[in-house]
């Protein structure tokens, strides 16, 4: 808490001489360092439908059946450990480079901020840069959870769709239908722990990126060195949940079809029956709904959030 007040301080303590460029260099990391552990805190009022959720994935029904599923369990686990992986090695980076480029400048702190004039300045320098580590690995935390839940959702509708192309019996049938109830519940769980949480982060990312590209025109080689990794990953944070929101969608939008594709042709009217209304059930797309149900996530999404910050970009430079 300290150090986030701190770095707000710094707009109070320049109040007199403050400028456009030093509100920017406050707003493009504090404002991360804000939503950062307001995401973690949001997961963790959400721990008992997280618990919810993983007994649901350890079920019986969640598992993996046929060859197949395991290849697409397989392929899409891949994706997520990938994910994992970039994002906690860009975070890395992000916090090694801070503290090193400071130096290099000879600041007083890694990240631009108000230095109490009881606290020397050497103590609170490594004081920032600690917690720049904490700060960075509580982002690598939520974007791994939530990341890794949106491939699970991901992964069961792709299974569902290969069990419905092998339908045999109305058991079979009933069995799928149960499955698809499951998978919809775990959606809406998954719905309830995005909703707020995403919607501050990707208007969080709205600002960090305007700023940061307004900065870039100002600052040295050396602070565009941090800069560019920062606004690289504040970008694919948003692109990658937007990418796997439309991998959902489109994934659940085909299970109608996989049930029309079954062997249902020869069989009885009580069976069509139950088969169309499935499908009429099914045909509506699993999505993730942010901003009070206004905005979808998927790649359009993305796109919205890049124009929104490059015209926010152009008002900071006409102000400019």
């Amino acid at each position: 808490m300290v150090y986030i007040v701190c770095g707000y301080m710094y707009l109070y303590d320049k109040r007199e001489t403050l400028t456009l460029a030093d509100v920017n260099s406050v707003m493009f990391i504090h404002t991360a360092n804000v939503t950062n552990p307001m995401m973690v805190v949001s997961i963790f009022l959400n721990i008992k439908r997280l618990h919810a959720m993983i007994r649901q994935l350890e079920s019986a029904a969640f598992q993996p059946k046929s060859q197949k599923e395991f290849l697409y369990v397989y392929k899409w686990k891949r994706s997520s450990y990938f994910i994992k992986k970039l994002f906690y090695g860009s975070n890395i980076v992000l916090v090694i480079l801070s503290p090193i480029l400071a130096m290099l400048q000879g600041k007083t702190a890694p990240q631009v901020t108000y230095i109490p004039p009881w606290i020397y300045w050497r103590v609170y320098f490594w004081f920032q840069s600690i917690l720049t580590v904490y700060s960075a690995t509580m982002a690598s935390i939520y974007v791994s959870v939530l990341t890794t839940l949106l491939i699970e959702a991901i992964i069961q509708v792709a299974c569902l769709k290969e069990r419905l192309h092998c339908i045999e019996d109305k058991q079979y049938l009933v069995e799928s239908i149960k499955r698809h109830l499951q998978i919809i519940l775990f959606i809406e769980r998954l719905q309830h722990i995005c909703k707020i949480g995403l919607s501050i982060v990707f208007i969080s990312g709205v600002i960090n990126m305007c700023t940061t590209l307004s900065l870039a025109l100002e600052v040295t080689f050396i602070e565009l060195l941090f800069m560019i990794p920062f606004l690289g990953e504040i970008i694919l944070i948003i692109y990658v949940h937007c990418f796997y929101g439309s991998i959902l969608a489109s994934e659940s939008e085909e299970i109608a079809y996989s049930v029309f594709s079954s062997n249902w042709v020869n069989t009885g009217a009580s069976y069509k029956r139950t088969i169309a209304i499935f499908m009429i059930f099914s045909k509506k797309r699993l999505t993730i709904r942010l901003a009070g149900g206004m905005l979808t996530m998927t790649l359009p999404l993305f796109v919205q959030i890049i124009r929104t910050a490059y015209a926010y970009f152009n008002v900071l430079q006409s102000i400019d």
